[in-house]
């Protein structure tokens, strides 16, 4: 998204596919603060300051012409022009930013495809699109900020100025677009979840609690009991709306967690993620020392009743119930002991020495022996002996050992 006035960069996302959640974060992004992008890939420049969306002009793609979409410019009070199909004038400055931007920087990936079918023959972009999202996004997110708006720019009423010398101008002399009411934007644009009110506040997504004096004071006057609507914005979790039920205004709560303050929702799951993620010998070792410990005072706990001969010597289906719960809740699987001969899965491939692993080839060959001679009136087949001498006569050439087959599974 573009500022149609200064050509400043507003905003942009990298989707899959084209959908009205992309389409909603790259509103959401446009109406914020893009300092955390700035800040995270290390830009110089200044990215435009949040702004509100009076006009929003785009073609007719799946992405744009939805509800969603359309319904959420609506809410916010803007206008929302859907251009024609092929008529590429309709949205001139639109299609003019893209193949600048392609080739700036497309054209220069590896992996690019090509602007057109066939424009590349015999080019292989599968095996050669090896940058990730992450990576892909910081390459945009550096141009959009730093390259783009310090370019002159010769398009229709630029005159070669510079992108962001006129949206500096601009705002001197007209001002800006307002930005969009918190409460407002937040309602349209973010996400909304259905939860039930508490003393505590309010949890969304299983463990983001928000709160407020305000929140309290209205649930205890209008008698709140059922479900609440609470809508925040995925890239700033510090601040939600709650609608409540017969109340005409929004109501403003806070993030209680200091922890996940200034973080968007996907970091904050990431970040619950690793710190739940430990290693397997940690793990073992801790469940042990609990086990171990929760047995211990449970044997205590029944010498004591003995002891004391107290009036009943049997457990109730109540207490076997918390007992169980309470032995079981660290439960882990021992692992088996190996069978004499084999080795354990996972074993063969470590560097570590093992029990069990031994090397094939090499200078010492496990298996050297010789063919025996079979009798004829003897229906036993033909034994190897390994490193010893054979206890029958053996012939006087021996023979050799089969060619083993599956060569491939010995290296």
């Amino acid at each position: 998204m573009l500022d149609v006035a200064t050509r400043m960069p507003l905003a942009w996302e990298i989707a899959e596919n084209p959908n009205n959640e992309a389409t909603l974060a790259l509103f959401r992004m446009a109406t914020r603060d893009k300092t955390a992008e700035k800040m995270r890939y290390g830009c110089s420049g200044h990215p435009a300051a949040p702004v509100g969306l009076m006009h929003v002009k785009n073609d007719n793609g799946t992405g744009l012409r939805n509800s969603a979409t359309v319904g959420a410019l609506m809410g916010i009070g803007s206008i929302n022009t859907i251009s024609r199909t092929y008529a590429s004038t309709d949205r001139a400055v639109i299609e003019r930013f893209f193949g600048t931007l392609e080739m700036d920087i497309f054209k220069m990936l590896p992996g690019y495809t090509g602007g057109r079918p066939g424009e590349l023959p015999g080019y292989d972009a599968q095996a050669n699109g090896v940058i990730t999202v992450e990576q892909l996004h910081e390459i945009v997110t550096k141009y959009f900020i730093d390259e783009y708006p310090s370019t002159r720019h010769y398009g229709v009423g630029m005159g070669g100025r510079r992108p962001f010398e006129v949206y500096k101008a601009i705002n001197e002399t007209r001002g800006q677009i307002p930005p969009i009411d918190p409460h407002k934007r937040r309602i349209h644009l973010g996400w909304e979840q259905d939860v039930t009110p508490t003393d505590e506040g309010v949890r969304v997504f299983q463990g983001i609690w928000f709160n407020s004096n305000d929140l309290q004071e209205k649930r205890e006057e209008h008698r709140v009991s059922e479900k609440v609507k609470v809508f925040i914005d995925p890239d700033n979790v510090n601040i939600a709306t709650v609608i409540l039920p017969k109340v005409k205004e929004p109501i403003e709560v806070h993030l209680q967690i200091t922890a996940f303050a200034d973080m968007t929702l996907p970091e904050i799951l990431k970040l619950m993620a690793e710190q739940r993620r430990e290693a397997p010998d940690v793990t073992e070792f801790h469940d042990d020392q609990v086990m171990r410990t929760r047995l211990h005072r449970y044997n205590q706990i029944t010498e004591i009743g003995v002891e004391h001969n107290l009036a009943r010597s049997y457990s109730t289906v109540a207490e076997c119930k918390a007992m169980a719960k309470a032995v079981f809740s660290g439960a882990r699987v021992i692992r088996s002991e190996p069978q004499a001969g084999t080795t354990r899965p996972g074993e063969i491939t470590r560097l570590q020495p093992s029990d069990g692993v031994y090397k094939i080839g090499g200078d010492e060959m496990l298996i050297d022996g010789l063919a025996e001679a079979a009798d004829p009136a003897d229906e036993t087949p033909v034994s190897i002996t390994s490193r010893q001498k054979p206890e029958a006569k053996p012939v006087s050439q021996p023979s050799a050992l089969p060619r083993p087959k599956n060569l491939k599974g010995f290296e």
